[in-house]
């Protein structure tokens, strides 16, 4: 009895008492019930609960998940992928539409036109393959000379395997190397010959992970950096004979969470801000008690593993990642020992937000947000203190909170496990990021210091270029469409393949940069017109993003009557803007009309369409000197 009690009180219990009483309603208490269970098998059969077409659907009617499809193939049973795969990505709000090609399958699939999978249509193709897929055209595998050359042809294969699944599939494929087992090295009986093979296959692995640089559009994972978090790869010997499993369970949770990694950047979802707590987080001690002199920091074990946490948020934040601190602390106290501790890595100058004070943490968290103008949910709560972390997890469960283990020497490597920030390319914005936001700190002392919100606006000398999609603004013109979610007219987020394919038809592709006196905002905006010639010669918007570090700026306004304009110059009837609201964009659905367009009656599509005819347009804001625009129109 008591086994059954708690077998009903366990998340997976509760999870499927949910499922039998209906999802309608319940997407949060999902998500928090499927966050809490930590066990391989039991995330294996949450997944399997969220993944019938009853529970999909509830789920999807909520609204409170994004849709994401996803085709899988490989050359081993992957039964338990699609379930691990569902059960980390429901945790995110990703309800992923999964479709698998047949036991190994992964080559006849895509050569025969991909017919089981082509209408799902999937945004990223992944492909796991076992040592079999190498070996199974070797006549004799002890044959190392032939090992060799066959190792050395494989990723030409596997190159050409990628051109022909983008060709007929499209997305984003991501690969993953190719993991040798123990049966197939250790039946080698000379030490010679088994460095041979150990070297081939490595150059192998090389050259597969080589493909992530050569060919666009395509992600190759590391096996052996996949297996070095969950201690084993390869399946039970039993398993392998009775079920055709070529891994192990622990495994496929492990890729599974490394390809929902994949795909949470492919839907921008990537966190960008690190919120650190200091106490016995950020250095060893209590800094109001301990004194300066008195912090473990650097040197021999405590200090040096805090030192590590300090390394990683300093390489994270030279990678775009903001860093922030949120302490229990007087301000001046934990300021000074920012600024005097010698062993600190992290300086001033480093954090973009320092709040040290007694508020709840929930409260300060709040602040920065607002402050830095993200997403809560772009957060990364990191605190040793595990009522704090409950705190914060109970009030913001948008902040992704991290459940530190007991010891700080695996505080550094447990959080850069975890992948929050992984990007699928850094961009020159990315870089900049931190830079940017202090640059934003400059912003707010001179709108505090001007007399009216114009005299701020013309003091901020701010310079707008709008430029066409090219190679070198293509991934963050994707990663805006991805990311961005308040100014995001349609919501519509389009994969780098669809951007390049509207470019090359009757699409025009844009991205804005502004710059100010205080440094350069990077590229803010990006807006897809479509042309379309009938009865009348009419420019679309088929969506317009723009950052929310700009906002109140009216640049909005700026790149609007600059597509106006180059309407206007090319001859055109009309323009025309779509808004589909969304979850976080409602505060925008009068934009298009507060630019004097006129709303038009449905033509049964989604959302609500707007038109503006070119015989008076808005005036350009005074404030805003634009460098290059709408001849960049005439140009596409």
């Amino acid at each position: 009895m008591a086994t059954e009690t708690q077998a009903r009180n366990s998340p997976l219990g509760a999870l499927r008492a949910l499922k039998r009483s209906g999802l309608d309603g319940a997407a949060a208490q999902v998500q928090s019930l499927v966050s809490s269970v930590t066990d391989t098998l039991d995330l294996e059969a949450a997944g399997a609960l969220l993944s019938g077409a009853q529970a999909q659907r509830e789920l999807s009617a909520s609204g409170a998940f994004r849709t994401h499809a996803i085709a899988l193939l490989g050359s081993s049973t992957l039964d338990a992928l699609p379930n691990f795969l569902t059960g980390i990505l429901v945790q995110d709000g990703v309800l992923p539409a999964i479709r698998m090609a047949g036991f190994n399958q992964w080559r006849l699939e895509i050569l025969s036109g991909a017919l089981n999978l082509k209408d799902l249509a999937p945004r990223v193709v992944a492909c796991l393959l076992d040592d079999h897929a190498v070996f199974e055209s070797i006549g004799d595998s002890l044959d190392i000379a032939a090992v060799e050359a066959r190792c050395a042809a494989f990723p030409v294969e596997l190159a050409a395997w990628v051109d022909s699944c983008q060709a007929v599939l499209g997305g984003r494929v991501v690969l993953c190397t190719v993991p040798l087992s123990a049966l197939r090295s250790q039946r080698i009986i000379d030490y010679r010959t088994k460095a041979r093979l150990a070297a081939a296959w490595d150059r192998m692995n090389a050259a597969i992970l080589d493909l992530a640089t050569g060919k666009p559009r395509t992600t190759v994972l590391s096996a052996a950096a996949i297996a070095a978090d969950c201690g084993a790869i390869f399946a039970a010997n039993r398993m392998r004979h009775v079920a055709g499993h070529a891994f192990a369970p622990e495994f496929l949770r492990a890729y599974a969470a490394e390809l929902a990694r994949v795909v949470r950047a492919d839907l921008g979802l990537a966190r960008k801000c690190l919120v650190l707590d200091l106490d016995n987080t950020l250095w060893g001690g209590v800094v109001g008690d301990d004194g300066v002199g008195g912090l473990r920091l650097g040197g021999a074990y405590p200090g040096s593993a805090h030192t590590e946490l300090q390394v990683l948020a300093r390489d994270l934040m030279a990678q775009g990642v903001m860093v922030t601190v949120c302490s229990k602390n007087d301000d001046a106290i934990a300021r000074n020992a920012i600024a005097t501790h010698p062993e600190m890595v992290l300086k001033l100058d480093h954090f973009v937000a320092i709040s040290a004070n007694w508020s709840p943490k929930p409260d300060n968290i709040r602040a920065q947000a607002a402050q830095l103008n993200i997403g809560l949910d772009s957060m990364v709560f990191v605190d040793d203190n595990p009522v704090e972390r409950g705190i914060v997890r109970s009030l913001l469960p948008q902040v992704t909170t991290i459940e530190l283990p007991v010891d700080p020497a695996a505080y550094a490597s447990h959080v850069a496990a975890r992948g929050d920030f992984n990007l699928l390319e850094l961009t020159p914005e990315d870089r900049e990021r931190t830079t940017m936001y202090r640059a934003q700190a400059g912003r707010a002392e001179l709108e505090q210091a001007s007399g009216s919100l114009e005299d701020y606006l013309i003091g901020l000398e701010s310079e707008l270029v709008l430029e066409p999609l090219d190679a070198l603004n293509r991934a963050r013109i994707v990663q805006l469409f991805a990311k961005t979610n308040q100014f995001n007219l349609t919501g519509r987020r389009y994969s780098e393949e669809e951007v390049v394919a509207l470019q090359a038809g009757n699409g025009v592709l844009v991205g804005a940069r502004l710059s100010d006196r205080f440094g350069d905002n990077g590229l803010i905006a990006a807006l897809a017109l479509v042309k379309s010639e009938g009865d009348e010669w009419l420019w679309t918007i088929d969506n317009f993003v723009l950052s929310c570090r700009v906002f109140s700026r009216n640049v909005e306004d700026a790149i609007v009557g600059l597509v106006l304009r180059g309407a206007r110059a090319a001859g055109v009837h009309a323009v025309v803007g779509r808004f589909i609201e969304t979850a976080k964009n409602h505060k925008f659905g009068e934009f298009y009309r507060g630019l004097g367009f006129e709303e038009l009656g449905g033509d049964g599509s989604p959302g609500r369409r707007f038109r503006h005819e070119l015989h008076h347009l808005p005036e350009l804001p005074r404030w805003i000197r634009v460098a290059r625009g709408a001849e960049v129109f005439h140009a596409s």
